[in-house]
């Protein structure tokens, strides 16, 4: 029965407290065999006053937002064409890799995928399945998975074409993208085909 006792400066959210203690909770139960009831993560507040380093009092640090947060968010402009506030979400050395012959096509504005996406289809959106995160260091890695529907060039809908996105995310910028999808599989069906 693994117990982690942490200290911080009191002056978190509530949902900070919460979702730090869930990491601990997870990292634990990653690393030994520990089922998560067995695993107590428990949080010892001080005030400011009574924390110093350096001989210099503290005060909370700023808590990240949610990577996964930040994901989705940028998907939602990005369908919408907001590149602008979409944009606002990038590290300065962005990447997205997408479905093409050999490794794939790369990307690094935003424009890029505009126009590799024009002559492929009107529109796309998503159908969010899962939204899963995983942590090493300072990067969140966001997985996620669901289907993508839209509209073909001539007009006809499609949709169920599933996709998985990860995403790496660090000091809330995402940094890269690499796309695998079945929509190059879609988009070719033949009116027959589609019933």
């Amino acid at each position: 029965m693994p117990i982690v006792r942490t200290t911080l400066i009191r002056g978190y959210s509530e949902e900070v407290r919460v979702r730090l203690a869930e990491r601990l909770t997870d990292a634990v139960a990653a690393t030994l065999k520990a089922p998560l009831d067995a695993v107590t993560v428990a949080f010892d507040e001080v005030d400011a006053t009574n924390y110093m380093r350096g001989r210099v009092p503290r005060t909370p640090g700023e808590a990240l937002r949610p990577a996964s947060d930040i994901v989705l968010h940028f998907l939602r402009l990005m369908e919408d064409r907001d590149l602008e506030a979409a944009r606002r979400h990038l590290h300065p050395d962005f990447k997205m890799v997408f479905p093409g012959p050999s490794h794939g096509t790369a990307l690094t504005k935003l424009e890029e995928l505009v126009t590799f996406a024009a002559p492929r289809y009107r529109f796309v959106r998503k159908t969010i399945e899962t939204v899963d995160e995983s942590y090493r260091g300072t990067v969140t890695t966001v997985f996620v998975t669901g289907t993508l529907n839209g509209e073909r060039l001539d007009g006809s809908p499609f949709e169920g074409a599933r996709f998985i996105d990860r995403f790496e995310v660090e000091a809330e910028r995402i940094r890269r993208q690499d796309v695998w999808n079945d929509l190059s599989l879609t988009l070719a069906s033949t009116p027959e085909s589609r019933g």
